[in-house]
């Protein structure tokens, strides 16, 4: 059903709402923000969760429940988001389900229920002391409801061509004539047609722009010469009259093309109509779905920003937003388009440019929307030398500069209006230079799933935020396909841990649902995406009652990724043209520098306008990343305001890597004695002292060998191949250092190794446990400009150490009693390497015990008798098992598809000789590995939280002599007691069994303790 302003008399303003006076809001590194203590870590550093409600019908009680329990969790806030079935039917783009079961005219996104909704929640954040994001539309938060011609909503273009025969003629009305407005008619000769063949997707095409992949496809060639803007002899009638006789005849033929722009009608929440269910027929555009705005206009954005004033936000709401609210937030854009546009697009490209756009039109039709036929079977190109890349390239940095008015207008509401920061997934999936728009957000945000958990692919999106000094680069993690209700704890900290070595520093886990019945959905909880995606955490899952512990590591991680400015070693230049919507390559393949412990990140040229893009002292970026030196490569595209900013650095005396060689790819159009000039400088520049052409694409070498070190030089490696990552944070006064053994290629349980790491800092090194918040200091001694330390890790274990300055070391030590062990040495010769996590197990081993003959009670979370209850939690009873040994459930009867959780004891003597001092010798309790998730109590005493990757623990002072009773609790997700219902699982009305839905049962999970539990004590 269409709904237009001039229909509609109803579109009043209904809610009037006073503009309040702002916080003073800052994104930046500098911002005053209290973060509590690294043992205590405020709600400003702890991690949220998305919020998933499936529409405005829920209840208002349930949501206050809801964010009390995520707030027992450990959880600072929550991301408020309205499902909507991913936006409505799949044939609205991706959206998952037919029907809804309430009325969409009266639950919609937007409606007055939504806004009841929205106050209740933010009212139960303020109620809980925690800080919340929103989505500022349904589904992704593309969009708002509007009047459906509103100029503010998406637009697309389409193109049509008709062929004319060599020496033919053309009267008659344009292709596609009535489509949408005209944009341009054009004509041009076609000289070749040839099938492109591709055997690897992943694989650029030869000559083709920074980012594109390689498609298989008819690729037509038109002679650049001949395309012509035919556009003024078109009649009002779409007429157009043209005859190619007596023109060249060495060619296939010609062809007319007719390019039209008009609204997208995308939908960001279908209306009512538009799915089953009791739906209404809605009489006013708020009560008729969102559609999704203009993008890559200021207009667009205000669309949104205009809706929330006018009919959501009431004085009161905003009083509370600005004590409580984070950020308004935006999910990638998927938008569907052939090409993305918007209607003043070809002013501003000649603006941009310098040269109309109109004749080149015809080349822009392929990579360069989203879905529709953005990605033709049929490809046109030009005879250029680079087949017409250059107009694409031009096109797609006038797209960029439209996309960042949308983005600066969103940020100047939010701070001004809101009182708060903007958050968005900037431009992957988009046909834009990721890395030059990401500045543009006060808090960017990545998503471990999208980015293949790839740490270079985080580096690539960290590299811009941080040199913009935002304080925030966020990432909504955990999401895997396929693991629905299987993610385990270890699981969901290895996204993390993988997150922090790319310098990424706050999380979004996904997600957590409303956990309310509602309509058609079944046990255990309102779930999203047809049940394919990790997870649905929340009170449901058994383990849910353990994660407080993993997620005040989370925090405590965060405080120290929080922490100041990053220190960086290496900057990359990297410069794209589109950006693909799922990264599974590394940009710099070689392995060299994590071996060596150097730490590198990517900047694109046209991040080098930024304020702390400056060389002080041979330093690139002092007040931010500080980097030691930048690498080109020599398949690297250039710009010339990028590599004048270059040159002007190499005199500055930055040490630049030409490695490769000296590039020459230069991306879009240029002035050809321009050009000439900015080749010229870089192959001058190319003979300074600092700047270094090499012929290899390995750069560690050669940064060794001009004395350019990594600030965590890895000395040692045992083994060889392990990967060990790490990421710098220095607040002025103190240097933190995450340290990450990632062990990606091995089983759970296996891939420690040591390191002998080489700290380029000099103050009182301490060890901080980001699982119990205890900050050990570390007797060594240092060189006059290092420190080394001896480092053993379990298999993705990670741990920070800290180097505090001298005031900090004097409160500590004030306020902790320390004195201080450290002695400080004068040169290497005096060097003393210290081992922090292992100091205390260096005795000699006296004994050691291995707990047998376990007992087990197991308590069941099946599914209940009535599925469609799901308020009414599972159906719970507890089953003993006698276990010799610890084993897999799976290998015990009447297990193999239970889920809950397990309470384990076992008895044991000890018997520690004569010699042996509680003061002065270790006991260590020893797990092995976790499968998901552990608590334990040795003698009644509750035992300090245990690292899952390595849960050992020095357990002296509460072992007796005699008999001790160790007991350990552990939970486990849902997976396995879904296996037999699976494909009776619905929400709402769509589930695994749909026809729609590709969804297969999870993977069965090896719950429970399964490794050797052991004492040893060492003398």
């Amino acid at each position: 059903m269409k709904l237009t302003s001039s229909t509609i008399i109803v579109f009043l303003v209904s809610l009037i709402s006073a503009r309040i006076e702002p916080r003073n809001t800052n994104p930046s590194t500098s911002a005053k923000i209290d973060r509590g203590t690294f043992e205590n870590p405020s709600k400003w550093v702890r991690p949220k969760f998305r919020y998933w409600i499936p529409d405005a019908s829920v209840d208002p009680a349930v949501v206050a429940s809801d964010v009390r329990t995520a707030k027992d969790a450990g959880m600072g806030g929550l991301e408020l988001l309205g499902y909507y079935l991913y936006g409505g039917p799949p044939s609205n783009g991706a959206g998952r389900g037919s029907a809804a079961p309430v009325d969409w005219a009266k639950c919609g996104f937007g409606t007055e229920a939504w806004r009841k909704i929205f106050e209740a929640f933010v009212q139960a954040i303020d109620d809980n002391d925690m800080i919340l994001d929103f989505a500022i539309g349904p589904n992704q938060g593309a969009g708002v409801p509007a009047p459906e011609n509103s100029d503010g909503l998406a637009w697309d273009v389409a193109a049509y061509n008709v062929s004319i025969p060599l020496g033919g003629s053309f009267d008659d009305l344009l292709p596609g004539w009535g489509t949408g407005e005209l944009v341009a008619a054009v004509t041009g000769l076609v000289v070749d047609s040839v099938n492109v063949t591709r055997d690897d997707e992943l694989a650029p095409d030869p000559g083709s722009l920074p980012g594109d992949y390689s498609l298989n496809r008819t690729q037509m060639t038109l002679s650049a010469s001949s395309l012509a803007d035919v556009t003024d002899r078109v009649s009002s009638g779409g007429r157009l009259t043209v005859d190619f006789a007596g023109r060249n005849t060495s060619g296939i033929g010609y062809t007319i093309f007719a390019i039209y722009q008009f609204r997208s009608d995308y939908r960001a929440q279908d209306g009512p109509l538009d799915l089953g269910g009791p739906q209404s027929v809605p009489m006013t555009p708020r009560q008729n779905g969102s559609w999704a705005v203009d993008h890559f206009s200021a207009r667009g954005a205000k669309t949104t920003s205009d809706y929330w004033e006018q009919y959501l936000l009431a004085k009161s709401t905003l009083d509370v937003l600005n004590r409580v609210g984070t950020y308004a937030w935006e999910d990638s854009v998927e938008i569907e388009a052939n090409v993305y546009w918007t209607p003043d697009f070809l002013a501003y490209f000649r603006d941009h440019h310098g040269y109309s756009l109109s004749r080149w039109l015809p080349v822009l039709f392929h990579r360069n929307g989203h879905y529709l036929n953005s990605n033709p079977d049929q490809w046109w190109i030009t005879d250029e030398p680079d087949g017409g890349n250059s107009h694409i390239a031009d096109y797609r940095a006038t797209l960029a500069d439209r996309y960042q008015a949308y983005l600066t207008t969103l940020n100047e509401w939010t701070a001004e209006y809101l009182g708060m920061e903007f958050s968005a997934q900037i431009s992957y999936n988009l046909p834009m230079d990721m890395l030059e728009n990401i500045p543009y957000a006060d808090a960017p945000e990545c998503e471990s799933l999208d980015f293949s958990d790839l740490i270079d692919g985080y580096r690539q999106y960290a590299g811009p935020a941080n040199l913009a000094e935002r304080r925030i680069v966020s990432s909504e993690c955990g999401a895997v396909r396929g693991e629905g209700f299987v993610q385990t704890i270890p699981e969901l900290l290895w996204h993390a841990k993988r997150s922090w070595a790319g310098a990424i520093n706050q999380f979004v886990f996904h997600g957590f649902p409303y956990s309310g019945d509602y309509g058609n959905t079944t046990w255990p909880v309102f779930s999203t995406f047809n049940y394919q995606y990790s997870d649905m955490h929340g009170a449901h899952r058994p383990d849910f009652f353990q994660y407080r512990e993993a997620m005040d590591f989370v925090a405590r991680n965060n405080w120290v990724a929080q922490a100041g400015t990053p220190k960086i070693d290496v900057a990359f230049w990297q410069k794209t043209t589109v950006y693909p919507g799922h990264i599974q390559l590394r940009t710099y393949e070689p392995t060299d520098l994590e071996e060596m412990g150097y730490t590198y990140e990517y900047l694109s040229p046209d991040n080098f306008d930024l304020p702390s893009a400056v060389v002080t002292n041979r330093v690139l970026a002092p007040d931010a990343q500080s980097f030691k030196a930048m690498v080109v490569r020599a398949n690297d595209s250039l710009t010339i305001q990028g590599v004048e900013r270059l040159v002007a650095w190499a005199h500055r005396g930055l040490p630049i890597i030409l490695a490769g060689g000296i590039p020459e790819l230069y991306v879009g159009t240029h002035n050809a004695m321009e050009m000439r000039k900015s080749q010229r400088s870089l192959r001058d520049a190319a003979s300074l002292p600092n700047v270094h052409v090499t012929d290899s694409y390995f750069v560690a070498s050669t940064l060794q060998s001009i004395s350019v070190l990594p600030r965590t030089r890895i000395k040692a490696a045992s083994p060889s191949n392990a990967k060990w990552y790490t990421n710098w944070r220095n607040d002025g006064e103190n240097d933190y250092i995450y340290i990450y053994n990632d062990a990606i290629d091995f089983p759970q349980g296996q891939g420690g190794s040591e390191a002998t790491i080489e700290f380029q800092s000099t103050g009182m090194p301490y060890e901080y446990d980001a699982w119990t918040g205890a900050q050990t200091p570390i007797a060594c001694e240092a060189s006059s400009n290092t420190t080394t330390l001896a480092l053993r890790l379990a298999g993705n274990q990670s741990t920070i150490i800290a180097f505090h300055g001298a005031e900090h070391v004097s409160n500590h030590n004030r306020k902790s009693g320390h004195h201080g062990t450290r002695r400080h040495g004068t040169g290497h010769d005096r060097l003393q390497t210290c081992n922090p996590s292992n100091e205390s197990y260096n005795a000699d081993i006296a004994a050691s015990i291995t707990l047998r003959n376990w007992t087990l009670i197991a308590e069941h979370w099946d599914p209940p008798k009535d599925l469609y209850n799901i308020t009414g939690g599972a159906h719970k009873h507890d089953t003993t098992h006698h276990l010799p040994h610890l084993v897999s459930w799976q290998d015990i009867d009447g297990l193999q598809n239970v889920s809950g959780r397990g309470y384990y004891s076992a008895s044991f003597d000890w018997a520690p000789s004569p010699s042996f001092s509680k003061e002065a010798n270790s006991a260590i309790l020893d797990f092995g590995w976790v499968y998901d998730t552990l608590q334990a109590s040795l003698n009644g005493h509750r035992l300090p939280p245990l690292d899952v990757t390595n849960p050992k623990i020095n357990v002296k002072h509460w072992l007796v002599e005699g008999p001790n009773t160790l007991e350990a609790v552990v939970g486990t997700p849902l997976g396995n007691a879904m296996i037999p219902i699976w494909y009776q699982l619905y929400t709402s009305g769509e589930g695994p069994a749909s026809d729609d839905a590709s969804t297969v049962p999870p993977p069965v999970g090896q719950y429970g303790l399964q490794t050797d539990v052991t004492v040893t004590w060492f003398e």
